[in-house]
């Protein structure tokens, strides 16, 4: 007689607001023209005007890769940063690293003006075609470099380094370059069939009872991982006992290479948690 353990593997990973990944702002720095990780406008005192209706005077159009409807585009001068532009997300565009397009189910007549009026819009701000943003606050980032991990869910993307810029009350005090170049993807994030088959394989019978008829879940969340991809902390969310639990964690920190996450320049871990369902039986 000789065991069979079967085991059923998925993986839960928590999802913010966004749902999709989504068009960023734009933001000219130094001559450079660079995609905003950040949304200024979410900021302003007079959120009456920030939709369709205040901007572009039309209900605008459902896009779930821009629920702001609207792309704005901001420019540093003399250390002070202006809002230059603000287009209608529902048109067309040419802008480097942006893809809103008219949606053909839209009436034209009902998406608005292509273009937000900026002297309406901010009259006490508004001078020489731009408007000072003396309303932002806090940190903006700016992407840099090749794509590492593209995550699609709102600016979650990860990037070789990104440029953040501190703000107060508009002005610039602070920019620096953060690097994010030691983030690595997994196989086994990416293809959880290779993460079922790895757990599968790597499961030592010896260390199981030698009969158990009742069907067992240990539930691992994955705290962390070094900067190598070794997974080097887990808690047990929900455990069976000691047998069961021992050798779960065990082969979860096993696995040879997990995913390495750096944003702003500083590990992130995200809470992976893998279910592990035994069902052992007696075959002959």
């Amino acid at each position: 007689m000789k065991r069979l353990i079967k085991l059923l593997i998925f993986v839960l990973i928590s999802a913010n607001s966004f749902g999709t990944a989504q068009i960023p702002d734009l933001i000219i720095y130094n001559g450079d023209t660079l995609s905003l990780y950040s949304c200024p406008l979410d900021s302003f005192p007079n959120q009456d005007l920030i939709n369709p209706q205040g901007l572009f005077g039309s209900k605008g159009c459902f896009y779930t890769a821009c629920w702001r409807n609207y792309v704005a585009t901001w420019e540093i001068i003399n250390n002070e940063l202006y809002l230059t532009e603000i287009k209608n997300a529902c048109y067309p565009t040419n802008l480097r690293d942006v893809s809103a397009s008219y949606k053909g189910k839209i009436e034209k007549d009902s998406i608005g003006s292509k273009y937000a009026d900026l002297k309406k819009l901010f009259p006490q701000r508004f001078k020489n075609g731009k408007v000072k943003a003396d309303w932002v606050n806090g940190k903006l980032y700016a992407p840099h470099g090749n794509l590492l991990y593209y995550v699609h869910d709102g600016f979650q993307s990860i990037y070789e380094s990104e440029l953040e810029v501190t703000i107060v009350e508009g002005a610039i005090i602070g920019s620096r370059i953060l690097d994010n170049s030691k983030t690595k993807k997994s196989k086994y994030t990416e293809e959880p069939k290779l993460l079922k088959e790895y757990i599968y394989n790597n499961i030592r019978s010896e260390n199981l009872p030698e009969s158990d008829t009742i069907k067992r879940r240990v539930i691992i969340k994955i705290v962390s991982s070094d900067d190598n991809g070794k997974i080097d902390s887990v808690n047990i969310l929900r455990g069976v006992n000691e047998i069961y639990d021992k050798e779960a964690v065990r082969v979860i920190k096993s696995i040879p290479e997990w995913e390495v996450i750096y944003r702003h320049g500083e590990k992130v871990n995200r809470g992976w948690m893998i279910p592990v369902n035994f069902d052992l039986t007696k075959k002959k």
